[in-house]
Order: structure tokens, then sequence, then C-alpha cells
């Protein structure tokens, strides 16, 4: 296993080197973080925003993040799960969110939810089987893997087999997702993803996808560009979030048909 791990690992060293090559978008994007064209919010009135690291982190990956966030008069808080690395079920994780909300937040205090990769996945199980739900104003996944990632076959740990495409926990978990149209949801993710793969899995059916591309799986909390999303997404009035009713969304079969085949629900969304 270990050398089926090392081998990964040297493959998406490789395949990430390979994109440098690629123009960015906008050269000038990269250079400073722009603040959105957004009025800076009434911080009395304004939902807190909390923050859920992904694999191997802490609340320290979000510095960067937490910074702008608060630059543009929101209230970040970032929370640390552990241990973060797979030995534990996501369950044990989305327990520990719940902890540190019930500790921090007056319970009928709406917050805003970031979920990054793994947290993503641990901030939605929070939400749809632990009370979340009505505690949440805004939910944002950012690079989480929704339908799973071929990575997580590198492991046999409790949390990368739920992180498994098809797993019994991501089936059970994606039966029931049309919870989460009582409250935006956005999902945030990057084609040129290689920690989430496909990549197409951090798309989301019932929620308002909105693709960003940077070069590597974490860029999108860190760069630029990717804070910018986030922040745009969280500052934005209702009726101005990314609309999830876009013609490929209209008139589509309910989630549970369209999860049963996963595999090419996955391939033929754009």
């Amino acid at each position: 296993m270990t050398t089926i791990r090392d081998r990964l690992w040297q493959q998406y060293q490789e395949a990430a080197q390979s994109v440098w090559n690629l123009p960015p978008a906008d050269r000038g994007d990269e250079r400073t973080v722009r603040l959105p064209p957004l009025a800076r919010p009434d911080q009395r009135n304004r939902p807190r925003t909390v923050l859920v690291h992904g694999y191997k982190d802490d609340a320290s990956v979000f510095d960067p993040l937490a910074s702008y966030l608060s630059e543009l008069g929101l209230i970040p808080y970032a929370v640390t799960l552990e241990p973060s690395d797979c030995s534990v079920p996501l369950e044990t994780l989305a327990q520990q969110l719940a902890h540190f909300v019930e500790t921090n937040f007056a319970y009928d205090q709406k917050l805003d939810f970031i979920g990054f990769s793994l947290g993503g996945i641990v901030t939605r199980y929070f939400v749809q089987r632990m009370g979340g739900l009505a505690r949440t104003n805004r939910l944002l996944t950012v690079a989480a893997p929704h339908f799973g990632t071929w990575m997580a076959y590198a492991s046999n740990l409790p949390a990368a087999v739920q992180l498994r495409p098809s797993s019994a926990f991501l089936r059970e978990l994606n039966a029931d997702a049309e919870l989460l149209d009582s409250v935006p949801f956005i999902s945030i993710w990057n084609p040129l993803d290689l920690m989430v793969l496909p990549s197409l899995s951090g798309r989301m059916p019932i929620a308002a996808n909105l693709a960003v591309w940077t070069l590597r799986h974490q860029d999108l909390i860190t760069s630029p560009r990717g804070m910018r999303a986030i922040a745009e997404q969280l500052l934005a009035q209702p009726e101005s979030l990314v609309s999830p009713a876009s013609p490929e969304q209209l008139n589509r079969p309910p989630l549970q048909r369209r999860t049963a085949s996963k595999t090419f629900e996955l391939q033929r969304q754009s």
C-alpha cells in the first residue's frame, strides 16, 4: 500500500508540474487580492463565517483567507478538527464541528459555512445529519469530493474509505442532499484539481456550481483568484449568487436517479 501511495503522489506531483505551462486566465488578477465590487456588510447583522479545513490541515491553513475576509468586514472563525489524517471516521470530525458551533455561537445565530476538501464533506454531514441546517445561512463547499476521489484508494484508513467513489457513506449522504435546497448552496470546484479525481466530483447537482481554475488543490483557498471567488459568494445578495437554474439544471431527474449511475452523470456534466 505504501508503494501505491508513493506512486500516486509522484504522479500527482508530475501532473501538477505539467500544468504550470498553461497560461493563467488573467495574469493581472494574480498579483494582488482585489476587493470584490460589493459593499462592506453591516457587521452587526452579518452572519459569522465558520471555516472547516481539509486533510492533514488545521485552522492555520485559513490564515490568508480569514485575514482577507476580515478586511472585507466579515467575521471568520476557523475550527481545527483532529486528527484530520483520515484515521477517524468523518462522523467523528462532524461531531467536533457541532461542538465548536455550540460552544462559540448562540443557539439561534445563523452562520455561513465554508468547507474545504474533506472539510466540505464533514460540513455537509453536520448540516444534513446533525441539525446544522437550522443554523445555516449559506453553505459553500470548496474542492469537496461530493462523489468521492480516486486518491482515497491510496489509504485504507476509515475516512479515506468513506471518500472513495460510490462509498456507502457518500451514497447515503447524497441520497437526501435535497435537504440543502432550503439554503443557498454553492460548490466551488477546480477543473484542474488533481486531488479530487475526477474533478467533476467537485460539482453537486443541486448546488450552484462555480468553476475556478487554479494550478493546485489548495489554491482555491490561498490564491487571489480563489479567495476572491469565495468572498464574492459570501458578500453577494441571494439574488446575485451563481444560479443553479441554468439550462442544464432545469427539468433534470430527481437526485436519487441522477446519482444511481455516478460515473455516467459526472462525465456528462459540463
